[in-house]
């Protein structure tokens, strides 16, 4: 019964990507999974929780709401902590072994591994924040964590996902579980005015969406000696890979540090269930980091496709034993689309960016935004197109396989970024300077290290990133 609704399932799957695969929708389809990709779970679920805080303002106090949107935040910050750098070993197994992406089962099992580690590593370190803090309604506690887990498991399925190219399923499935979560959360509304009853609607729809993750990979009945092996796979990927997978969890730390300095200051507040967060800063910076949403998916969109021909166009170049000045060639046209890429990641960037400065005071009033928090939002914003430089440049070290210096660079946003925050916010208050200043050295660094990469890729090509010199 449970193969034949798989089977189902991916059979209306593979109709739907046949719809969407023509040429007046393939374009558009690109566009939308490179933005789901970049920023979807977080859009989606604000949206969905602008939409259950709006429909249950007359059921539920404004204090309930505020610990509802706590727990989510909380969960949705937790999740790519534990998933990110476990994502990036499996994708770096998946995307390196022809074996790996040959054997379906493999790849199930894999993904089956992986989401367990991931969901009970999210579960208990939500369960120490949460002791942490000392939260008041064991509840919402308990909820927050069981969310926590699925959001982990759910962001791990999508880097998989990701990884096998099975981007239109990826969409299906979260717009799937957000939609059932919204509507979940107006019947419970409707019948108990509940926090916790709330945050579980939540996680019935992270749930859903996981599960639809997991039906096209047939995870039931999978040998206990393939789950072992992969688990030992998973080890060997990560002994050579931990760079990278460092690499991830200090650049999402990073992104958050300053935040909760933020909230460890002055103008931190603490909800009626114990959850601390700072209302000023939080507010201005979401909106700054919602506007680098489109200049990442301009990222992904041509890291994932023009970048990686290229460099697959320049090792095949060298496989087939060119001479030096043909190699040398070879290497200044990768590095020119390579440029390319970033150039135009970074022009859209900085037209959106200009844009919004110039409708700051207009969105400002739209949302709500006081003086001061207009004020951090206009710093932000300049901050936001810094970072996306910064993030284009580290790319290229990833595709050129500098894991150490992906590494360094996070490593010294996430110092540049707390040590900044704590020094200007002692000298001027509340404010996104820090973020902003972590942003231009974190750039300026990564581009230099990328603009050395790129002028010595044989070297790094043949030497420092070769993996199979330094193998055992």
């Amino acid at each position: 019964m449970n193969r034949r609704w798989t089977n189902k399932l991916q059979d209306a799957m593979a109709q739907l990507d046949w719809w969407l695969d023509g040429p007046l929708l393939k374009p558009i389809r690109k566009t939308t999974e490179a933005l789901i990709v970049a920023a979807g779970p977080w859009v989606l679920a604000v949206v969905t929780l602008a939409l259950i805080g709006r429909t249950a303002q007359g059921w539920l106090a404004v204090e309930t709401l505020e610990d509802v949107r706590l727990a989510v935040v909380y969960s949705f910050m937790i999740a790519p902590m534990v998933a990110a750098p476990l994502g990036v070993i499996t994708a770096r197994l998946i995307t390196g072994t022809a074996e790996q992406t040959k054997a379906k089962s493999a790849v199930a099992a894999l993904m089956l591994v992986s989401c367990a580690i991931t969901g009970i590593a999210a579960q208990a370190l939500a369960a120490l924040i949460a002791a942490a803090l000392g939260l008041s309604d064991p509840a919402l506690a308990i909820a927050f964590a069981v969310l926590t887990s699925s959001c982990a498991m759910m962001w791990t399925a999508f880097i998989i996902m990701n990884a096998c190219r099975l981007r239109p399923q990826l969409v299906v499935s979260f717009a799937a579980g957000m939609g059932v979560a919204l509507i979940l959360c107006q019947f419970t509304i409707q019948i108990s005015a509940s926090g916790p009853l709330l945050v579980w609607c939540f996680t019935a729809g992270i749930a859903l969406s996981f599960a639809l993750c997991l039906a096209p990979f047939c995870v039931i009945g999978l040998a206990p000696a393939l789950l072992w092996r992969t688990v030992v796979e998973l080890w060997q990927t990560a002994c050579v890979t931990w760079p990278l997978a460092l690499g991830a969890f200090a650049a999402i730390v990073g992104i958050w540090v300053d935040k909760w300095i933020a909230w460890a200051g002055p103008n931190g507040m603490v909800s009626a269930a114990g959850f601390v967060h700072a209302p000023t800063y939080d507010s201005a910076l979401f909106f700054a980091h919602l506007s680098a949403v489109p200049g990442l998916a301009a990222l992904i969109i041509h890291f994932e496709n023009p970048a990686r021909r290229a460099m697959a166009q320049f090792r095949n170049t060298l496989a087939n034993g060119a001479s030096l000045s043909a190699a040398e060639r070879a290497g200044k046209i990768l590095a020119g689309k390579l440029w390319d890429g970033v150039h135009r990641t970074l022009l859209t960037q900085i037209a959106l960016c200009g844009l919004l400065l110039l409708l700051a005071p207009a969105v400002a009033s739209f949302v709500g935004l006081r003086l001061d928090q207009f004020l951090i939002l206009r710093t932000a914003l300049i901050g936001s197109l810094l970072h996306i430089l910064f993030l284009a440049t580290s790319a290229v070290l990833i595709l050129c396989n500098r894991k150490e210096a992906f590494l360094a660079l996070q490593l010294l946003f996430l110092a540049t970024n707390a040590s900044g925050t704590v020094i200007l916010s002692a000298l001027y208050g509340t404010t996104a300077l820090g973020f902003t200043f972590a942003c231009a050295i974190g750039s300026i660094a990564a581009t230099l290290y990328a603009h050395a990469t790129l002028r010595g890729i044989l070297q790094h090509c043949y030497l420092t990133g070769n993996e199979a010199l330094f193998r055992q």
